[in-house]
């Protein structure tokens, strides 16, 4: 995909050879957007390749997404419910942009494949993400995709003391 000035990028499933590429912009974003997850650097269940290589080697529909530049600068998972009742959402997890990535469509290019890998999904119909009340241009690209807020949770997250009130949003599919 080529942008404006020049920039191009290329969305894909991650899979073998990723895996340090994508621990890396892991740790950039649990570090660098500590409000924006769930996990710390310090209880993070993605702590070595090996873990990386698991993850990726889910089925079930379970995927992450990578975008690239000359390198990784964006990611995005994606997670079935396995439960017979719950297995018609997926959720959405660890969605990120490098700064230097932001604002050229990656993030946008992230979200559109996540939505078209769930819609091939047999019997999915809702996709789900939180996201941090702080995060307003995830917020926006969100509601853009036609994601709607069904609740908020006052204290989703507590960051160094101060409580981070996370939306709960939903895309139902067609």
């Amino acid at each position: 995909m080529t942008l404006a000035g020049e920039t191009a990028f290329s969305v894909r499933a991650l899979g073998q050879g990723d895996e340090a590429a994508f621990l890396a912009l892991r740790r950039e974003a649990l570090t660098g957007d500590p409000t924006s997850f769930a996990a710390a650097p310090e209880d993070d269940f993605l702590r070595t390749e090996e873990d990386a290589r698991q993850l990726f080697a889910r089925r079930n529909g379970d995927v992450v997404f990578g975008a690239f530049t000359d390198r990784l600068c964006g990611m995005a998972g994606l997670y079935r419910e396995q439960k017979q009742k719950t297995r018609h959402k997926v959720h959405v997890w660890s969605m990120y942009v490098a700064p230097v990535a932001r604002e050229l469509g990656a993030g946008r290019a992230l979200m559109e494949i996540v939505i078209a890998h769930a819609g091939t999904l047999d019997g999915v119909t809702d996709i789900h993400l939180s996201v941090s009340e702080q995060a307003g241009p995830a917020r926006s690209l969100y509601d853009s995709l036609g994601f709607s807020v069904w609740g908020v949770e006052p204290e989703g997250l507590i960051v160094q003391g101060v409580s981070v009130p996370m939306q709960h949003m939903i895309l139902p599919l067609p």
